[in-house]
């Protein structure tokens, strides 16, 4: 790495631009002299966008390219959606830093001339989803649905349902924000709670990956990572990581995991949330139960794979 020089690799979708521009923005605002270049990176999932997710059976699809110029030293960070990392990382990476969560919801877009309640009562409603996760859960809501696999960028998906092809299409909360199109005139927006449709795990966390030895021993990654990590929101995207790594939780296996905070009775509760093939976990209990919790959620899981 050049001196005041940090390389940011990326995908180059308009959603992951966005995420890395976030990224930017945190670092020059701690250090404004640090000079940042954006190296885009094609994956073989940004080469082949019409296939489903599904044959490709690994998420490496969207970052092993990424991974490959890191590990090789053209690039000095990345920025992933962190649902979309694999779960293990290449040998010699790590995550050292998230920025704080964005929405972890899931919303059904339809056009704005039909409502959620129109699709629950019509015949066969046609939602566009490639995500097993979203497509298992979704049965719970439809007595009748027809789910049709979908590719492409926010941006491809929402034109293929302004052109006809699909009643509804399921999406991130995070990324529709991110893009400013959770706004769109012409459209209608279902929010599930977590509750409901249990997210991937990651959903709406911008995860930055450094070599692990750039992330230690008072480098330039180092400060700079630890001045734009997010505490709250890394402390849940560990404990999500940690149920996704051992289980080897992917895009085939039909898994979502949430962990969050919430007050009750004056006092702070610590939630962990999975599902597995229809099978829901629910862990509550303290902060300090964190790991205790985890084991919980991994035993539950692998009783269910």
């Amino acid at each position: 790495m050049e001196d005041n020089l940090i390389k940011i690799g990326t995908r180059g979708s308009a959603l992951a631009l966005a995420q890395t521009e976030l990224v930017i923005s945190a670092v020059q605002a701690r250090y404004p002299d640090i000079n940042i270049e954006k190296v885009i990176i094609k994956t073989r999932g940004d080469k082949e966008p019409d296939k489903p997710v599904s044959i490709f059976g690994d998420k490496r699809v969207f970052s092993a390219e990424i991974e490959e110029a890191l590990s090789d030293g053209i690039i000095d960070m990345a920025v992933h959606s962190a649902k979309d990392l694999p779960s293990k990382l290449k040998e010699g990476l790590c995550v050292p830093c998230v920025l704080k969560r964005e929405d972890e919801r899931e919303v059904l877009v339809t056009l704005a001339k039909t409502s959620y309640e129109d699709l629950i009562k019509a015949d066969m409603p046609v939602i566009g989803t490639g995500s097993l996760r979203r497509k298992m859960q979704l049965e719970h809501f439809f007595q009748n649905i027809e789910l049709k696999d979908i590719r492409g960028n926010v941006e491809t998906r929402i034109n293929k349902l302004r052109n006809g092809g699909y009643s509804g299409i399921m999406l991130a909360a995070a990324g529709l924000k991110r893009l400013g199109l959770d706004r769109e005139k012409d459209l209608g927006y279902k929010y599930f709670s977590t509750k409901d449709i249990v997210p991937a795990g990651g959903q709406g966390i911008i995860a930055v990956e450094t070599r692990k030895e750039d992330a230690s021993g008072g480098s330039l990654i180092e400060k700079v990572v630890k001045s734009i990590n997010d505490k709250e929101t890394f402390f849940h995207f560990n404990n999500e990581r940690k149920i996704i790594e051992a289980l080897g939780a992917g895009c085939n296996t039909g898994f979502g995991v949430i962990s969050y905070c919430y007050i009750k009775d004056k006092e702070e509760k610590l939630h962990i949330r999975t599902i597995i093939k229809h099978h829901i976990f629910n862990g509550t209990g303290s902060r300090e139960d964190a790991g205790r919790l985890i084991e919980m959620a991994i035993k539950h899981g692998k009783e269910r794979y």
